[in-house]
């Protein structure tokens, strides 16, 4: 069915498409009669604007790019869920990318937004290092603010907000070492990505006080799959960690069902405890001991930040830079070993 046109309306008065705007948008020029019966045909045709003409018209169109990994991941979509609540009702609207940890992808939904003159983008980057030049073209040349969530790019000057990737790692560590485990394994997100680098160099803090070995060290890519693929990997290894940290929650959904494949038994046979916390930690049987972030808070602030940017853009104020705690949450995935059999 063809869409309903100002021209329309136009030939249908036989009057100028000018006179139409001019009675829709509610400037002088019309009578008030004329006026009346445009509104009404148009509400019978059923015509609405072009609200994105109309705000490349006016400068502004009103719109948000947000960049995430990917879809699938409750974490992210929390994150969003967040920021379209802090920004719907101030009339904002987001156009949703995702890049599937593709650096390529990545660039190219930038282009895009680019050519949507989006007037604030909020991204969670693929890589560590990758895109560094658009981001900068972005902010520096054409004044878009960026800001960064859960993620960075290195030499990217943007706001950003994160949580401390490494106390966490700090965090799970220690309590497994406190329950008796010295043979330690990871499953790590994606090499590359800020939270992949920052969670293995957390864990890497301990290479003097746990028997940390190579093959007990899988980068589980960020997924389930990957999770699933590097436990098996670890598990069949010749001599097996009593405990593994695992990187983030959709990996701990994929060596759990490993770990039910290979009748892995939960604390028994290995000890886990897992970056970030989701609905299902719970009701698994054994409930997943994990420190949690906290997703909401990390769009509130994000899309506070980009609120700012976008409204003060003629006025430069020292970047952002939130980092947030995360809250460990014991539940009943890790054993105490008390004697050295235990350790074999």
């Amino acid at each position: 069915m063809k869409k309903a046109t100002l021209k329309d309306i136009a030939e249908y008065f036989g009057v100028s498409i000018s006179t139409v705007s001019r009675a829709l948008s509610g400037k002088p020029g019309v009578s008030s009669e004329l006026r009346e019966k445009i509104l009404e045909k148009a509400r019978e045709i059923g015509y609405t604007p072009n609200l994105m003409a109309l705000g490349l018209k006016k400068g502004n169109t009103r719109t948000v790019g947000v960049l995430i990994p990917e879809l699938s991941a409750n974490f992210f979509a929390d994150i969003v869920s967040s920021i379209e609540k802090s920004l719907f009702h101030l009339g904002y609207r987001l156009i949703l990318c995702s890049t599937d940890d593709d650096p390529v992808k990545e660039r190219e939904h930038l282009q895009l937004l680019l050519d949507q003159k989006v007037e604030g983008i909020l991204s969670a980057p693929v890589n560590v290092k990758e895109n560094k030049d658009i981001y900068n073209s972005i902010i520096n040349h054409f004044k878009i603010p960026v800001v960064f969530f859960d993620r960075l790019v290195e030499g990217v000057d943007s706001d950003f907000v994160i949580s401390d990737n490494r106390e966490g790692m700090e965090i799970l560590v220690n309590y497994l070492v406190k329950h008796g485990h010295k043979k330690i394994g990871l499953i790590h997100p994606l090499r590359g990505s800020f939270t992949g680098e920052e969670r293995l160099k957390g864990f890497l803090l301990f290479k003097d006080s746990i028997e940390i070995r190579e093959e007990w060290i899988r980068d589980g890519r960020s997924s389930e799959q990957g999770g699933y693929e590097s436990f098996l990997r670890i598990m069949t290894s010749q001599e097996r960690p009593t405990a593994i940290v695992i990187g983030n929650n959709l990996m701990t959904l994929g060596v759990l069902k490993a770990a039910k494949e290979l009748n892995i038994k939960i604390p028994e046979d290995i000890s886990l405890v897992s970056f970030d916390d989701a609905y299902w930690n719970e009701i698994f049987d054994p409930p997943i001991t994990c420190v949690r972030q906290d997703p909401q808070q990390i769009g509130l602030i994000a899309a506070t930040i980009l609120l700012d940017r976008m409204k003060n853009r003629k006025k430069p104020s020292p970047r952002m830079q939130v980092v947030l705690k995360v809250k460990f949450v014991e539940r009943s995935s890790v054993r105490t070993i008390k004697t050295l059999k235990d350790f074999s």
